[in-house]
């Protein structure tokens, strides 16, 4: 069981009580006229979000099919164009929450310098679906970050329409569970080794608790207890098995791991020198 400063947490986020004026819904505020119109115009809100990805999905392929000679001839004029096209579906996303009147307002340190030089593993505290729009929101100017990021997100998304352009893109889906725990994890460092380098991401995205916050709070509470990890209260303990894969495979290489072994082959020496070398100066041959 939750304690109790959590279970208010969660009661405020349920709607049940200690509900402050702020926030209520819109249909639970204002005149009689402000919530009739906000009913009258939600189904076409609905209809409108659905229409732009099913459109947004045809424009994608639409485009795509016309340079998908360039995958293998021209791999930088390919993954070039795509992702440009996968910015622009973020952005289509996005604009659901700025039609519905929300603004999204950054605040703290500078991270210009990670999205143009470096290669970020990005980790979101996950509170609801609204997380995902507001995440793309603010990837629209984080310059090659915003086409060059790499999702994990449940195998369930897979067959609906950004999943499969995220397929296409390279966004990796987990088949959550214990039964396929370890498998997993050896197919998410593959793809990344395949992905990852060859098409030049830069950030990696990753939801570490595996699911919505009130859905999980209990379980990790009962969890942490018992194994004597931090109580939390606003996030759930992350899953550490996706952020060690991860790290592992395109984390920062130690002094150890970047010096070349000795090997009788000196081709072999070459090849493992001329990887290291590609990490280490951000250069891959299917980026642009």
């Amino acid at each position: 069981m939750c304690d109790e400063q959590t279970q208010k947490l969660l009661d405020l986020a349920n709607g049940q009580r200690f509900r402050p004026p702020g926030s209520r819904l819109v249909i639970e505020q204002g005149s009689f006229a402000s919530r009739l119109w906000w009913v009258v115009k939600a189904p076409f809100r609905t209809l409108m979000c659905l229409s732009l990805v099913t459109v947004f999905f045809a424009t994608y392929f639409g485009f795509m099919l016309p340079v998908m000679w360039a995958r293998t001839v021209w791999p930088r004029l390919y993954w070039f164009v795509e992702g440009k096209l996968y910015r622009w579906l973020q952005s289509f996303i996005a604009y659901w929450g700025y039609t519905a009147g929300y603004d999204v307002y950054e605040y703290g340190d500078d991270v210009t310098t990670y999205y143009r030089d470096e290669r970020v593993l990005m980790m979101c505290n996950h509170q609801s679906t609204a997380d995902v729009p507001t995440l793309m929101t603010v990837l629209q100017n984080k310059g090659v970050a915003s086409r060059k990021t790499l999702w994990l997100m449940d195998v369930m998304f897979r067959w609906t329409p950004f999943g499969i352009i995220g397929n296409n893109h390279g966004d990796y889906f987990i088949q959550q569970g214990k039964a396929t725990r370890d498998k997993e994890l050896v197919r998410l460092k593959k793809h990344l080794h395949d992905v990852f380098w060859d098409r030049d991401r830069r950030w990696v995205i990753l939801f570490p608790e595996g699911g919505f916050y009130y859905k999980r709070v209990e379980s990790s509470q009962s969890y942490g207890k018992k194994n004597g990890f931090p109580h939390l209260l606003y996030t759930t303990l992350p899953r550490m098995g996706a952020v060690k894969a991860i790290l592992e495979e395109v984390g920062p290489r130690t002094v150890d791991e970047d010096e070349p072994r000795e090997r009788s082959n000196s081709k072999l020496k070459l090849l493992k020198d001329t990887v290291g070398a590609i990490r280490e100066k951000k250069y891959v041959k299917g980026g642009f």
